[in-house]
């Protein structure tokens, strides 16, 4: 599944990385056919909103964020999806002009592309099991790839870079750094699904609620596990997102460095243990991630 995109400079360790696990550079889940209707510029951000609401009507509960990969597959929904998703070949990202709009948009595609990705490669157990599964799942989108890990390290997290490869994700001279966010809204991490069970559960997002979207996204995922009190041996367990992305928090050393960053933190949506997780002398510890499925 390749078609021919604009040239992208790589950094040297992530290409060191895609030749150990096989990964093609112009391997692409969008380029395998076309779409029947043209779709503009315009169009594009409110039509794949619409088609990702009827994935989740389809396949996705709700409640608990568990998706039925298996009736996807086979849903109007996901070949009206895939249908969609080759017009984004076409579609200029900088078309998306606010911040809102550029953030929703790419955590949307982030979250249905992993959908994509889990049914379109097999994946029965963990995407863990291919070590190169964030850079092999990809969409061209204006010409240009954007696997995962572009979207999610590149594009979303202001090119911050991944949490365990030295530098910027993007080069200095990688055409992509144009369409990055200015800054990290360290909230995506709760909005971003990774198809395991301890991600957040999936949500689709729209520019004019972000805001409050985001608020509630974190929201529930801290009360919902993301955090775990210990009063009477004052330790605080907080999800493994916090120990890879202590940076994004102002902590150092994963999360090992300036913990009280992360509890501060953790207090602004912990209701009436707030004041807890504000006391000197609390332990931290980074609870298991399961990356089963979420299925």
């Amino acid at each position: 599944m390749s078609c021919a995109t604009q040239p992208t400079p790589t950094r040297w360790p992530l290409r060191a990385l895609m030749t150990l696990t096989g990964v093609r550079g112009d391997e692409a889940l969008n380029c395998d056919g076309h779409g029947t209707v043209p779709v503009s510029d315009m169009e594009i951000s409110a039509r794949l909103k619409q088609a990702t609401n009827r994935l989740k009507a389809q396949g996705i509960d709700s409640e608990n964020g568990r998706v039925d990969y298996r009736a996807l597959a086979g849903s109007s929904a996901f070949s009206e999806y895939k249908a969609l998703t080759y017009a984004l070949r076409d579609f200029d990202p900088a078309a998306l002009t606010s911040d809102a709009e550029r953030m929703a948009f790419w955590i949307n595609l982030y979250n249905a592309l992993m959908i994509h990705a889990v049914i379109a490669y097999g994946v029965r157990r963990s995407v863990n099991d291919d070590w190169g599964f964030f850079d092999r799942t990809a969409y061209i989108v204006g010409g240009y790839r954007f696997s995962a890990n572009d979207i999610e390290h590149g594009i979303l997290r202001a090119n911050a870079g991944h949490p365990a490869l030295p530098g910027p994700w993007f080069r200095a001279d990688d055409a992509r750094q144009a369409f990055c966010m200015r800054s990290i809204d360290v909230r995506l991490h709760f909005a971003l699904v990774c198809a395991a069970k301890s991600c957040p559960p999936i949500a689709f997002y729209e520019a004019e609620r972000l805001e409050t979207q985001l608020e509630v996204a974190t929201r529930n995922f801290m009360s919902g596990g993301g955090v775990e009190i210990d009063r009477a041996q004052r330790i605080v367990g907080l999800s493994r997102i916090f120990s890879w992305y202590a940076a994004d928090f102002g902590a150092r050393l994963f999360g090992y460095w300036q913990q009280e960053r992360l509890l501060e933190f953790a207090a602004r949506y912990a209701g009436e243990d707030a004041d807890f997780l504000r006391t000197p002398g609390l332990r931290v510890r980074f609870l298991r991630y399961d990356w089963t499925l979420n299925v």
